[in-house]
């Protein structure tokens, strides 16, 4: 995943956020990934969400660890899936809308995180 995408990706969670919030960017893990009947060690960046509030059956606090190989593989079934994002991120990373980030979180974790974004951004002072 490129850089610009990934860090767009990040401001929107925290922009549009109303349960969670994007932790650490920057954090680099090592992750087992099963490619072709194998295994393989793999280092790569590891998106951290926490939850800010108690929300559905998490509590509050808890995190979530998604490695970007699980990011790029989402990021990539979305591109297919949806012909409107594949032509706003073949413009740039700054066309990456709130639905997009949603949806790819989504499909990163299987499922398990529905991040629920706000369509209009919080203004912080």
């Amino acid at each position: 995943m490129k850089r610009t995408l990934y860090l767009q990706m990040l401001f929107t969670i925290n922009m549009h956020r109303t349960w969670i919030v994007a932790d650490k960017g920057s954090e680099f893990g090592q992750r087992i990934i099963f490619k072709h009947n194998r295994a393989y060690l793999c280092t790569c960046r590891i998106l951290r969400l926490r939850s800010l509030y108690r929300h559905g059956n998490y509590e509050k606090g808890t995190t979530w660890g998604i490695p970007e190989y699980e990011l790029d593989k989402a990021l990539a079934r979305y591109r297919r899936s949806n012909i409107s994002a594949r032509h706003r991120l073949q413009k740039g990373a700054s066309y990456l809308e709130a639905k997009d980030v949603d949806a790819i979180i989504e499909t990163a974790t299987h499922g398990l995180l529905k991040l629920e974004l706000t369509e209009l951004p919080l203004f912080r002072q």
